[in-house]
């Protein structure tokens, strides 16, 4: 896994809006850090820098040219806040070498867009370490999910080829080197929809290699993972990205996104064992869950093992609102979660998961 892991947020004593902190918090750790103590060790460990100084300071500025001309700072990019943007803060920006700059306050939602696009250029230098089929297949899924996501939110058809293209890239990544680097890849990326839908896609994969299904099979369980919440293209993303759970009328608006996909998936001509991943993975054995209520041997085996990878994944990523928790505690919880999933299955994805000697102590509970 990349030592990136982290955006260092760079201040001074002066008063300005710091409400981007909280956003920044919702995806991703911080650190931070003055003027003066911002050292090389910040720049290696830092996925992004964010400066909020006075850049008409000479006081701010001295030190800030030295620690900007540490050879470190070449591996990251670095963006400014400016206050007043004016031409002269502008100028100082560039000669300190800001990879970008914006005014603020600025719009929330554009914030996060520039900032997700500038670690989006961190991560990608990460996946430099991945095997040439594994960057191949992560670099064309991840446009590939992004153009559904937009399609489905614009109301438009999505593309049988590209998607079922890019999964069966997927699916020989996984069988040549393993799903390990490839979910440390993905946990990187800051779009914690796009995030979940391919560890989803990537565990599916596993979980049907594990059993022997032919691919064929595996494809369709990848495609299940990759649009197992396409609906929530739809879903307010003052809902989707809220730092805190989410109230009972939200959980309203939320619960309907397998319906809502159910829509998208039949008018798109997709296949019933994708249709089926999408609306009933959030079914529970004891008929607790949604949409369908289904119960028992009403759930099949596929939108089984998909609520498990589900379960898993959103357990595991890091939220908003929480840490992300260990494997090791995850799978204890999942497996005292009988009524709500299938149990036998739930072993079997430990073999997913760990090693040899941890399936052991797993499968003993």
């Amino acid at each position: 896994m990349s030592n990136n892991i982290i955006v260092t947020i760079v201040h001074d004593n002066s008063e300005y809006d710091k409400s981007f902190v909280k956003l920044v918090k919702r995806y991703h750790d911080i650190n931070l850090v003055s003027v003066e103590s911002l050292s090389a060790e910040d720049f290696r460990r830092s996925l992004l820098i964010i400066l909020q100084v006075n850049l008409t300071d000479p006081k701010t500025l001295r030190p800030l040219r030295e620690k900007m001309l540490l050879p470190e700072r070449t591996q990251v990019p670095v963006l400014f806040l400016l206050n007043e943007f004016s031409r002269r803060e502008v100028v100082q920006a560039n000669m300190l070498g800001a990879t970008d700059y914006i005014a603020y306050p600025c719009p929330n939602a554009y914030f996060i867009n520039i900032m997700g696009d500038l670690v989006s250029r961190t991560v990608e230098k990460t996946w430099s370490k991945l095997s040439h089929t594994q960057e191949m297949a992560l670099k064309v899924s991840l446009k590939v999910l992004d153009d559904a996501f937009e399609n489905a939110m614009n109301g438009e058809k999505l593309s049988h080829k590209e998607l079922k293209n890019s999964c069966d890239l997927i699916i020989e990544a996984t069988a040549k080197d393993g799903l390990t680097d490839w979910m440390n890849a993905i946990r990187q990326h800051h779009n914690y929809t796009y995030r979940h839908s391919m560890m989803v896609c990537g565990y599916l994969i596993s979980f049907g290699m594990h059993f022997g299904v032919k691919k064929n099979d595996l494809q369709s369980l990848s495609l299940g993972g990759i649009l197992h919440d396409i609906s929530k293209a739809h879903t307010p993303l003052k809902i989707l990205d809220k730092p805190a759970k989410l109230t009972a009328d939200e959980w309203v608006i939320m619960r309907k996104h397998p319906v809502n996909s159910r829509i998208i998936l039949a008018e798109g001509g997709w296949d019933q064992d994708l249709i089926d991943i999408a609306v009933h993975h959030h079914e529970k054995l004891d008929g607790t869950g949604y949409p369908d209520g289904l119960k028992g041997k009403q759930i099949s085996d596929i939108a089984r093992m998909t609520a498990i990878a589900d379960v898993f994944s959103g357990l595991t990523d890091k939220r908003s609102y929480k840490p992300a928790m260990a494997p090791e505690k995850a799978m204890d919880i999942m497996l005292d979660m009988e009524g709500h999933l299938d149990i036998p299955l739930v072993k079997a994805f430990s073999s997913v998961i760990f090693s040899e000697e941890d399936k052991i102590l797993v499968n003993q509970k």
